[in-house]
């Protein structure tokens, strides 16, 4: 709960001194943006170790391998970077920049994914193979 607070109150102290300072020098109200979103995000990646945890647990349990996990939480990781940066970029104003950064995201997620499909793609000429 407190994880929360802090967030929220890194947000609105970095949205209000952002708002101040871009009448007075535009630069740095940008680079305050960029230390409070480093901020919020330093302060909640503690709170990502139950949840990979979490799903360590449940990948043993069903039997699942461990790459299959490292690739969803990699994939998850690179989905909020994404889209936590193209919004950065599209608050600034660079909303082509923005769309960029997400093609790329998701570029990167199918990438990271290919041993999945072979596998599936494996799985199923197997199936389908008739004897």
């Amino acid at each position: 709960m407190t994880e929360i607070i802090t967030v929220c109150g890194a947000g609105i102290v970095t949205t209000f001194a952002s708002v101040v300072l871009k009448k007075y020098s535009p630069e740095i109200s940008v680079l305050t943006a960029i230390t409070g979103s480093i901020i919020i995000i330093i302060s909640i990646l503690p709170e990502l170790t139950p949840f990979i945890s979490e799903l360590n647990e449940i990948g043993d349990l069903a039997g699942i391998d461990q790459s299959y996990i490292t690739i969803l939480v990699k994939s998850i990781g690179i989905c909020i970077a994404g889209k936590f940066s193209s919004e950065f970029c599209r608050d600034n104003g660079f909303s082509s920049l923005a769309s960029k950064v997400e093609f790329a995201s998701k570029i990167t997620v199918i990438i990271l994914s290919l041993p999945i499909y072979t596998d599936i793609i494996s799985i199923a000429s197997e199936l389908l193979k008739v004897n």
